[in-house]
């Protein structure tokens, strides 16, 4: 038997098959005892207080093991299994349980997974810990995205009543050194040169594209609390779209995480030529528009609509930034084959933060 055999032998049987796994197979084999050991065990029972027998992790830190150590297609497959088969539902049936979870992006995500399962008399607790969420990130993400825009400054040809923290003082002392007196070492400032604000320009409409099938749910909540702040920024007009097999506008609430949270379908196939398509017809001003496209890149169909589209939006002058998926150890998730295809077709590719979109979104509009 080879040690490939032998390693896949005892991730099957478990622990009493003598071979050593590496860090990344313990994390697996750990996984996959917690759950399926019960069944060989007469020691499972159902606590609607912890989800698994106790002594073992909640279901919160089980999940999130789970797609760390996984690819998504398993995770799927292990997440019903914990939920279907061992007692986990217990976690999205009981409001106590509900209550004394911490509210985080793991438990979010758990709850967005299996919406449909849970009752309406839970939407309530639901909705509190949605907001929770979402405004714990967007604390965070909004002083890092305003930070980035205040630095994006012009200098005015002329002067006008404003904020003394916009005056620019470089260009104010060079074109006032004439009326510097020597005998009496004083700077006469005449006339001030000042900042002009982005708000004071045309604003540049940023299309958000935003996979919402079920691998996409981290990058979504990150997507939804972003194109709140953006929705802030004077110098960007939003347009948010989600989409999987079929394209919700959900642009009326970009403002609003909470509602597109609710009213996304997770979940089913993947249309991402379609989605662009839609997003080309309804570019008005294609030299001030840019495209951010948030997705796995996973094609359900072929690619060539994907590919047509984005070279037509390409040639008309639209700034195109396609963003990879993150999962939620920060790894990017992607087919590599359908970003290169992109790349040629004049749309960036990268693995970004929250954070280091905006900076490339202001960028763009520098």
């Amino acid at each position: 038997m080879t040690n490939e055999q032998s390693r896949r032998w005892r991730l099957i049987l478990g622990q009493p098959y003598p071979h050593t796994l590496n860090q990344e197979d313990t994390l697996k084999d750990q996984c996959l005892d917690q759950l399926y050991s019960q069944e060989y065990k007469d020691r499972f029972t159902v606590s609607y207080k912890g989800g698994i027998s106790s002594g073992l992790p909640s279901p919160i830190t089980w999940l999130s093991s789970v797609k760390k150590a996984f690819p998504k297609s398993t995770v799927e497959i292990l997440q019903q299994h914990g939920l279907t088969r061992y007692g986990l539902t217990s976690l999205l049936l009981d409001e106590d349980t509900l209550k004394q979870q911490t509210p985080d992006l793991d438990l979010l995500q758990l709850l967005l997974s299996f919406r449909e399962q849970i009752p309406a008399s839970l939407h309530s607790e639901l909705e509190r810990i949605i907001q929770t969420v979402c405004k714990e990130l967007e604390e965070v993400l909004t002083q890092q995205i305003r930070s980035v825009f205040s630095h994006h400054r012009i200098p005015m040809s002329h002067a006008q009543p404003m904020p003394l923290s916009y005056t620019h003082w470089h260009h104010t002392i060079k074109r006032n050194l004439k009326h510097y007196q020597i005998e009496t070492e004083t700077f006469i400032l005449e006339r001030p040169f000042f900042y002009q604000t982005q708000q004071n320009k045309v604003p540049w409409d940023i299309h958000l594209v935003v996979d919402q099938s079920g691998s996409m749910l981290n990058s979504l909540i990150h997507a939804a609390v972003i194109a709140t702040i953006f929705c802030r920024l004077p110098m960007l007009n939003v347009k948010l779209y989600l989409f999987d097999t079929r394209v919700v506008d959900v642009t009326d609430h970009a403002g609003d995480p909470l509602a597109i949270l609710l009213n996304s379908q997770l979940g089913g196939g993947t249309s991402i030529g379609l989605a662009m398509q839609y997003t080309h017809e309804r570019i008005t001003d294609p030299a001030r528009s840019m495209v951010v496209l948030i997705s796995d890149f996973y094609e359900g169909g072929s690619p060539a609509s994907l590919y047509r589209y984005t070279e037509k939006m390409h040639r008309d002058g639209v700034t195109l930034l396609g963003l990879t998926a993150l999962d939620t150890a920060g790894v990017p998730q992607y087919d590599n084959h359908i970003t290169n295809q992109l790349l040629h077709k004049g749309m960036e590719i990268a693995s970004m933060t929250p954070e280091h979109l905006s900076q490339w979104v202001a960028e763009v509009i520098k």
